[in-house]
């Protein structure tokens, strides 16, 4: 095969996806990655291919390939909150293919930091139509952003009339004790949230490093969480209500068929009753263990017990900070759910 016919296959060919962007170099690193592979991974940047599955295109072979394309739709979420659930969810063969995270994104907003806005937004447009290659005639992509990935869904989903987004709001008190509840590395992980999203530029508060370090591990995740929030909510705001919509976490655990069928609606997908009964919603969507939302909210009731005394200044806080910075509480356009 010659190198132009084996560009052209890598492109056309939605198992080969565009896993990274060498911005030093102009590159797109693709890896293999089939449908079935998709559907199994809880994050694609968990996801190691072997030598002989990965392929190195130029950027300049991108832009005049002629490609398929399928319906873009993007879910932004707070985090722990069930949004890789849901895309597993409604990643039904025949219907969606759910992209977890991918990490490329971070490449192009890492990209963006010394790149002019409309730079920016070009490499957005071609990542999302590489995206958004069907895997199969007739099925959707759906893809799970990551924190900073949120970021530039309204940018990947403006120009493409056929991208719905929905906003999962896992409320910051959950959240808070989700952290709690996995003890060190969670704290780290609140901690990491607010800093990643800082150094991507997304951060909704002007802040100095010594202001950082004098936050608490959970004022840090909140200001994460409402830097999030005011993302979702410019999406919502920016595309409106046809295009958007928007569920929290207890919506969605205490009504999971209801709230995934509505969703599923939204997204235009045709999800299979088979489907819905298929033991989809008993499995935990990372792990693939029993699932019982009952439980979960079992856990992190207690969890939220045993750290009360600091989640909820935390919260009460982060509330006179959203008020201040005229960041909603609430994210607009709520989903509506049949017989709800």
């Amino acid at each position: 095969m010659t190198t132009d016919s084996r560009i052209a296959e890598t492109i056309a060919d939605p198992r080969w996806f565009p896993l990274h962007f060498d911005a030093s170099r102009g590159n797109y690193h693709f890896a293999f990655i089939p449908a079935d592979v998709h559907r199994s991974l809880a994050f694609l940047r968990e996801f190691k291919p072997k030598a002989s599955e990965t392929r190195i295109v130029p950027r300049s072979a991108i832009a005049g390939a002629v490609r398929e394309s399928a319906p873009l739709h993007f879910i932004l979420h707070s985090g722990l909150g069930g949004s890789t659930f849901v895309a597993r969810a409604l990643a039904q063969p025949g219907v969606a293919v759910a992209l977890q995270e991918p990490p490329v994104l971070t490449d192009v907003i890492l990209y963006g930091r010394s790149r002019p806005r409309a730079q920016v937004d070009e490499l957005l447009s071609e990542v999302a139509g590489l995206l958004a290659r069907p895997f199969a005639p007739g099925e959707a992509v759906i893809c799970k952003l990551s924190g900073i990935g949120n970021g530039v869904a309204r940018a990947m989903a403006a120009p493409r009339d056929d991208s719905q987004l929905l906003c999962l709001q896992n409320p910051l008190e959950q959240l808070l004790a989700a952290f709690a509840s996995r003890g060190i590395g969670g704290r780290m992980a609140a901690r990491q949230l607010a800093i990643g999203i800082r150094n991507s530029r997304l951060f909704a508060f002007e802040m100095g490093d010594a202001e950082l370090l004098d936050c608490t591990d959970f004022q840090l995740a909140a200001l994460g969480w409402l830097s999030i929030q005011k993302m979702m909510i410019a999406a919502a705001e920016a595309l409106g209500p046809a295009r958007v919509t928007s569920t929290t976490t207890g919506e969605l655990m205490g009504d999971t068929s209801g709230t995934v069928s509505a969703i599923a609606a939204h997204f235009r997908l045709r999800l299979d009753d088979q489907w819905l009964e298929s033991g989809v919603f008993s499995r935990h969507a990372k792990s693939g263990e029993p699932f019982d939302p009952e439980a979960r909210a079992e856990r992190l009731t207690e969890a939220l017990d045993i750290h009360r005394n600091e989640i909820e200044p935390v919260v009460s806080w982060a509330r006179k900070v959203a008020e201040k910075a005229g960041i909603s509480w609430e994210l607009p356009h709520p989903l509506v759910v049949q017989g709800a």
